[in-house]
């Protein structure tokens, strides 16, 4: 089990990395090589992770193990995004809701959504067994 002391760090480290993540570019609308470059100067404890191949879908996966988070990038024919996906140990849920009602206008439970550039976006929140999921695309 986690000392009370570890889990603070942890908290402490997930918003340090992954609060940018939510609150600036949502990198929606951005060419696959712009969203290496920008994650890659923006947050460098994310590395590209190639260890997993899905046919299905063409994305770019990055991963933080120091946080255990995990961002996809789901990309259009011509490599561009349209969806993002952050998933996140259960260890952050009460952050990150805390941080999602306080950033974002909330439209029902585990929704909210965001304007940005004369844009739409959907903010949503999904539970799973073994983490949760913030998944973020274009209205």
């Amino acid at each position: 089990m986690m000392k009370a002391g570890s889990r603070t760090i942890l908290t402490l480290v997930f918003f340090i990395f992954a609060l940018p993540l939510l609150q600036g570019q949502n990198y929606i609308g951005m060419h696959k090589d712009d969203i290496e470059n920008v994650l890659r100067r923006d947050h460098p404890h994310f590395r590209a992770d190639l260890s997993t191949v899905n046919n299905t879908f063409k994305y770019l996966k990055f991963v933080d193990d120091v946080s255990e988070q995990t961002i996809l990038f789901f990309l259009s024919d011509g490599d561009v995004c349209t969806y993002v996906r952050w998933i996140s140990d259960y260890a952050n849920l009460n952050d990150m809701i805390g941080m999602l009602d306080g950033n974002y206008k909330k439209i029902g439970e585990k929704r909210w959504t965001y304007s940005q550039d004369g844009r739409h976006y959907a903010v949503k929140l999904e539970e799973e067994d073994w983490y949760f999921t913030i998944s973020i695309r274009e209205e």
